[in-house]
């Protein structure tokens, strides 16, 4: 029974700790939610942008008109004051008549100063071309006579040369009689031949003389020794003595017969000694004939270089002049200051009194009493007869959806117009900005009149659509939204906003069309929040 109550009352006690865990949970959960950020969230919307231009600008006036006069000039009094409406009798100004009598008469000395420079320089023009001339007859002459001279040295140089060539071939024409080596080389066998037999001949007679005396010594000594006829000896000697004779005799015979037809020993030299004149002479010529071209030559190059000195100068003495245009420059301002002249006089014809060519309204004075006039328009003044233009300034974004041709409404006071644009173009004040031009119809608008221009365009159908307030942009420059995600937690299922970065197709001041595929129509986007929020950070639905 005890046990059984103790573990009652432990069922009890763990009942009653549940109970107060689930209450602290709950507060918990409620502590924890009321410091999340609440947020609203929308789905993107399929629509067409809507881009509106609205700006403010002035009806100007359409044409101007200016009033010259010659710059310079001293004003004596302005009878005109901007905004005032002229006529072509209106007097705008008058000039200074005292003034602009010393101006004429500077003009005129100015004038006759410059007409006599101008004849100075046509005397010297002419004096220069007649120089010029005598200078180009002379170059010429000069040329002609070089030329002659040149070509007379080179015809000598060609006769001197045709000389040496026609002696040249006279003496080929007329050679040294030569005998041929053939011949001498036979010739000279010949007398050796003879020669040989002369010495062979003349030893034999010696022998045979030197044998006949023998023969007689021998014969003459056995006759002193007293031989008798009949003796051997003695018949012996006396037969070799006969026998000797007899050699010696044909030994003689045959030498006399031999010498007695003799061959003289060749001897050619007279013919090369005329052979050599031959050569030394033809030799000569044509070393002349050498010494006659080279001459030819360098008179041909002396002639060449000389008459291209000469062509030369000839060629300089026909150059033009520097040019010089202070002539043609002081007649052009000659001229000028006659027509200024002719300015100046008119001026004084009207008694120095200004006016506008047409009816008008002075916008803008550039002269005043006692100053001198300056160089541009001394009076402008608006055309009443020509169309108003209403002016306006657009940025580069709004220039996106203002072209010319486009429609549009224009508030001037109380009327509204439907105007087309005429004219846009880059502002020559700033080029980050556009000017636009409308023409007003006749008689709409008044000059210096406010008005504010609108235009509406609408673009293509966008699928995915956003209001500009959930769209943010990081320090890089890119666009981000917050999409709404669940996600598990601690205390179960929760809202998170997750950070998206998205491409802006177009915006305008309300919504931006996003390029599709990163979020599509189911997104839940978030619009608004309470605190800022963070990539992942824990949201709740604002109550």
């Amino acid at each position: 029974m005890e046990m059984w109550k103790k573990q009652k009352k432990t069922a009890i006690a763990f009942c009653v700790f549940l109970s107060l865990m689930f209450l602290c949970t709950l507060v918990s959960r409620a502590v924890y939610a009321s410091r999340l950020p609440q947020i609203t969230t929308k789905k993107p919307e399929r629509t067409a942008l809507i881009h509106k231009v609205e700006t403010e600008g002035l009806v100007s006036q359409g044409m101007e008109y200016a009033v010259n006069t010659l710059s310079g000039l001293r004003c004596r009094t302005v009878h005109a004051h901007v905004g005032d409406r002229v006529t072509a009798e209106t007097l705008l100004f008058e000039i200074d008549m005292e003034d602009l009598e010393e101006q004429i008469k500077e003009q005129e000395m100015i004038i006759k100063k410059l007409s006599l420079t101008i004849q100075e320089q046509e005397q010297n023009k002419n004096l220069a071309a007649n120089e010029k001339k005598n200078e180009q007859d002379r170059a010429k002459e000069d040329y002609d006579r070089t030329a002659e001279n040149a070509q007379d040295n080179v015809d000598r140089a060609k006769e001197d040369l045709k000389g040496a060539q026609d002696a040249l071939e006279q003496l080929k024409q007329n050679p040294a009689a030569v005998t041929s080596e053939e011949e001498r080389q036979k010739a000279q066998a010949e007398y050796d031949a003879w020669s040989l037999k002369e010495q062979e001949l003349q030893k034999n007679l010696k022998e045979a003389q030197n044998e006949k005396e023998n023969a007689e010594a021998a014969l003459k000594k056995l006759e002193e020794q007293g031989a008798a006829p009949g003796d051997p000896s003695l018949e012996e000697a006396k037969a070799s003595l006969e026998n000797a004779e007899k050699t010696y005799t044909e030994a003689k015979s045959q030498y006399e017969s031999h010498t007695s037809a003799p061959i003289a020993k060749p001897d050619y030299s007279s013919e090369d000694t005329a052979k050599a004149a031959w050569e030394e002479k033809k030799s000569s010529l044509e070393s002349s004939i050498g010494s006659a071209e080279r001459s030819l030559s360098d008179a041909r190059k002396s002639r060449d270089d000389t008459l291209l000195d000469a062509k030369r100068r000839l060629d300089d003495s026909g150059n033009p002049a520097a040019a010089d245009n202070s002539l043609a420059i002081n007649r052009l301002e000659l001229s000028v200051l006659q027509e200024k002249l002719e300015k100046y006089k008119e001026i004084q014809g009207t008694g120095g009194c200004i006016y506008p060519e047409s009816d008008g309204i002075v916008t803008r004075i550039q002269v005043s009493p006692g100053e001198r006039i300056p160089d541009g328009a001394a009076v402008v003044y608006a055309d009443l007869e020509s169309p108003l233009e209403f002016r306006i300034t657009l940025t580069k974004e709004q220039k996106k959806y203002v072209n010319q041709g486009d429609t549009a409404d224009l508030s001037l006071g109380k009327s509204k117009e439907s105007v087309t644009v005429d004219y846009v173009a880059p502002s020559e004040a700033s080029p980050e900005l556009f000017e636009a031009i409308i023409f007003l119809p006749q008689g709409v608008g008044t000059l210096g009149q406010s008005g504010i221009f609108t235009t509406e365009t609408q673009t293509e159908t966008f699928n995915c659509c956003i209001p500009l307030e959930a769209l943010y942009t990081d320090q890089n420059g890119r666009s981000y939204i917050y999409t709404l995600k669940e996600k598990s937690g601690i205390l179960g299922p929760e809202l998170a906003a997750e950070l998206t970065y998205v491409n802006i197709l177009d915006q305008n001041s309300s919504y931006a069309a996003i390029e599709e595929g990163i979020i599509d129509s189911e997104t839940e986007i978030i619009i608004s929040t309470t605190e800022p929020l963070e990539d992942r950070a824990i949201v709740r639905p604002k109550e």
